[in-house]
């Protein structure tokens, strides 16, 4: 009986507009998440009987799904194994004297690295640096992000795997039985548009952007640790020494102090060589500071007081303190089973507050002998205002956050006393040296075997993936949180109201009135048309999902006029990232929104004569390259 109340066609027609328009409307909005809005889309066609579960849900199997999911693992291995890092903080430097020529360089390089990485990974691995570089040379964040945002999107248009637009628009040809485009192909119109784009914005639109040079760094909620780092033997800065200089540009923490042999050493001097045994007081993300101990061979400094057990049990039996008497670890210790032993064994690090009742307010660790007391070490110690002393030395506070190492029985102990509040278990950081140019050969190949058609990109990729992940470059974890699900569902949602506006005939119905109109005007009109509803679309919703909801329209336009489907598809490609004006259709620009001190009227006056000159180079390039007449 429901299913009959559905069943007529201008009943199905007119649910699947209305589905259609209104989430639309929630994509421009914004009232809840694209993500969500396309979930319910996908609800709404299932419970209308406008679509099978089948068919709602193949927009997750879909290879355009698949293969930006792929895609973003890719991207997210040049990140981890500090590819990008060493791009961003080492070859741009040297061009910090000149505004403009830091603008032009930094966009030239985050444009080539967009061609073949995801752009949000590099514009957020970028943000950080060019704050940083403004900071220490006074230029104007306003006058920089933005145009680094925008290169990161010229970018993306010049390669098929450079943004999931084109991966989107490829896989829609190809269904529909259409060649595609190559790796190169779009870079016909897009190296062009970078071009004349980048041009534009150097020479003209930098006037509307505002200087905010004067403004502070923005608020972060970042929670910035103090650590103690010790220099091995066998660290690089030995013999290569340390450039003090650049150490935050270099490692995005600040360097508070170095001491040797309890003499504390000028940090007045560009360079200095280190010897075994100095140490570092940092300041900065724990996540950094791990990093930056792996990678140049310092070791977190453990007070000496630590003697490390070798098998203790993990019951906990506390004093008045939250100590751990001797004796009832040695009473238990032929209590533990061997698996027992073995986990016991495993040191584990914790984030702690330190609370009122412990005792210890006033106290420093090293006078309450802490190690010993509760047999776990502290490896960095955070509160507010400036701390410059080591963490062993800093008179504790109520409030203060400690970063603990201990095995997880201590850790649990220490949890269950009423003086500490431990918040959560914090993963060390695995070397991965070498890893960064297995990534880079994975990345490489994978280009050279999508351009030469050896295999279908989605295939390419995955198989790129599984290198990853087997050479150790990639944990499954990783890889997980390396695929943005809600760019996933957003995808799945656009792809299954495609499904719905051509199983219910809209878009022949479309396609019908557009002869119509062509039949007066001619095809480059209906062309126009399509690049700039595409524009108008990309400015207030997601261009991912412009392109899924205009790809099946332009595809079954073309096909009822007897022109080329992939001129209007590629007419949709452009014109959905083509879109300027407006911080909402673009992550990076929502990304850059708050740092560069901007609002919706930069990007309009930055954003409109840039869009009506990419809109020029398109419109002229696309006939070009893909004739009207097939």
């Amino acid at each position: 009986m429901f299913e009959v109340s559905f069943n007529t066609e201008t009943l199905r027609i007119g649910l699947t507009l209305l589905i259609t328009v209104s989430a639309i409307y929630s994509f421009v909005s914004e009232r809840i998440s694209p993500d969500v809005t396309a979930l319910l889309a996908i609800l709404a066609l299932l419970i209308t009987g406008i679509l099978t579960p089948i068919e709602a849900f193949s927009g997750f199997s879909h290879p355009a799904t698949v293969t930006v999911a792929s895609v973003l693992v890719l991207s997210a291995a040049i990140e981890r194994t500090g590819a990008l890092s060493y791009v961003a903080r080492h070859l741009l430097t040297p061009f910090v004297n000149s505004e403009l020529l830091f603008t032009a360089i930094i966009m030239g390089v985050i444009g080539v690295i967009s061609a073949f990485v995801n752009n949000t990974a590099a514009v957020a691995i970028f943000i950080p640096v060019v704050l940083e570089v403004c900071s220490r040379h006074n230029l104007s964040p306003g006058k920089i992000l933005m145009p680094m945002s925008h290169a990161a999107t010229f970018g993306g248009m010049c390669t098929l795997i450079g943004t999931s637009t084109n991966l989107v628009t490829h896989e829609f040809a190809l269904k529909q039985g259409l060649e595609g485009f190559s790796m190169f192909e779009l870079g016909k119109i897009g190296i062009p548009m970078f071009l004349l784009g980048s041009a534009y914005i150097l020479l003209i639109g930098r006037r509307f952007l505002p200087d905010t040079r004067q403004s502070k760094k923005p608020e972060t909620r970042e929670i910035r640790y103090l650590a103690e780092l010790i220099v091995q033997e066998d660290s690089a800065w030995i013999e290569k020494g340390l450039y003090i200089d650049n150490f935050n540009l270099d490692y995005d923490l600040e360097l508070v102090g170095i001491v040797r042999k309890g003499q504390v050493l000028s940090l007045k001097q560009k360079h200095l060589i280190l010897l075994a045994g100095d140490s570092l007081l940092v300041r900065g993300q724990w996540k950094k500071i791990l990093k930056l101990a792996t990678n140049q061979k310092l070791l977190l400094h453990r007070p000496e007081t630590a003697k490390r057990k070798k098998s203790e049990t993990k019951k906990s039996y506390l004093k008045t303190d939250g100590s751990i008497p001797k004796k009832e670890l040695q009473k238990n210790k032929s209590e533990v089973s061997s698996k027992e032993k073995a986990e016991s064994d495993i040191f584990k690090l914790a984030e702690v507050v330190v609370l009122t009742p412990s005792g210890l307010i006033g106290r420093t660790l090293k006078e309450i002998g802490f190690a010993e007391r509760f047999d776990t070490v502290v490896l960095a110690l955070r509160r507010r205002g400036f701390v410059s002393e080591r963490p062993s030395t800093t008179p504790l506070k109520a409030g203060d956050m400690l970063i603990v190492e201990g095995r997880e029985y201590a850790l649990d102990a220490l949890g269950q006393s009423p003086g500490f509040l431990v918040l959560s278990d914090i993963e060390m950081p695995e070397e991965k040296s070498g890893k960064m140019l297995i990534t880079l050969l994975t990345l490489a190949t994978v280009i050279i075997i999508v351009s030469f058609g050896l295999m279908p990109i989605v295939t390419a990729a995955i198989g790129g993936c599984a290198v990853l992940i087997l050479s150790g470059c990639l944990k499954p974890r990783e890889v997980y949180e390396a695929i943005d699900l809600s760019l996933v569902f957003l995808l799945a949602g656009s792809l299954a109201l495609g499904v719905a506006l051509e199983k219910t005939g809209i878009t022949g119905l479309i396609a019908q009135s557009l002869m119509g109109i062509t039949g007066v005007t001619g095809p480059v009109v209906v062309m126009i048309g399509f690049f700039f509803i595409a524009v108008l679309l990309s400015e207030l919703m997601s261009n991912s999902g412009t392109v899924a909801l205009l790809g099946p329209v332009a595809i079954s336009s073309a096909t009822q006029m007897g022109i080329n489907p992939m001129t209007l598809l590629a007419a949709v490609t452009f014109g959905s990232s083509a879109a300027f004006a407006m911080p909402i259709g673009y992550q990076t620009s929502l990304m850059i929104y708050g740092p560069g001190g901007y609002n919706v009227r930069d990007f309009i006056k930055m954003g409109v004569p840039l869009d009506i000159l990419l809109a020029l180079i398109a419109l002229l390039l696309i006939p070009y390259f893909w004739s009207l007449g097939g």
